[in-house]
């Protein structure tokens, strides 16, 4: 019995260990944005081309 307690509360630490560090990955990828980025690239006036996001394959 006390086998399976010490099972149970290495699961629950483990457990606990994995919500945390999700919690903390979820909080970085929702604080995280891409605003900043877009103002850079407005004020230096990029074009789709320059930066390869026009989607065109480039034909050699």
């Amino acid at each position: 019995m006390v086998h399976t307690i010490s099972f149970l509360m290495c699961l629950m630490l483990l457990g606990m260990i994995i919500v945390a560090f999700m919690a903390a990955l979820m909080e970085f990828v929702l604080r995280d944005t891409t605003d900043y980025d877009m103002e850079f690239l407005w004020n230096h006036k990029y074009t789709l081309e320059d930066l390869h996001l026009d989607g065109r394959k480039e034909e050699k």
